[in-house]
């Protein structure tokens, strides 16, 4: 049975920046569509994150291998080859359960089964201001 495997959106906590939570871990951003990677990287370090970019799910997987600072992990869920962001997130979840994780898609929610833990979901597109609060407060979570 899955327990609400997405929440609400996130409430802004007034008096904290991307700078203060970003000094407490990293943020892995995985998409296989350049644009979008450039987008979402370039936004998240003007916000002070120390952020990284995958284009696949392996290329994320060897990421976290050489880097456990990792603290957020935000992925697209559909990408090309046998690994989708499903899988990503559910073995991040298993062999690093440290690390906060957000999903997007441009496509319909996740069906039962898909994600049975608790992460948020962003709907491309998205704006950069939205992945800002969204990672934020993941990053909030995960120094708790």
């Amino acid at each position: 049975m899955i327990e609400q495997p997405f929440e609400s959106p996130p409430r802004v906590v007034e008096g904290r920046t991307g700078t203060e939570v970003g000094q407490n871990g990293v943020v892995l951003f995985v998409d296989d569509e350049p644009d979008v990677r450039q987008f979402a990287v370039e936004t998240l370090q003007e916000a002070g994150f120390d952020t990284l970019g995958a284009g696949s799910a392996d290329d994320a997987l060897r990421t976290l291998e050489q880097r456990p600072d990792v603290t957020v992990l935000v992925t697209d869920v559909r990408m090309p080859g046998p690994v989708n962001g499903y899988f990503l997130a559910r073995k991040v979840r298993e062999r690093w359960p440290h690390v906060e994780i957000i999903l997007v898609s441009g496509y319909a929610a996740p069906q039962r089964g898909d994600i049975s833990f608790d992460c948020d979901l962003l709907v491309k597109p998205f704006q950069g201001e939205e992945l800002v609060r969204r990672v934020s407060r993941r990053a909030r979570q995960a120094a708790a």
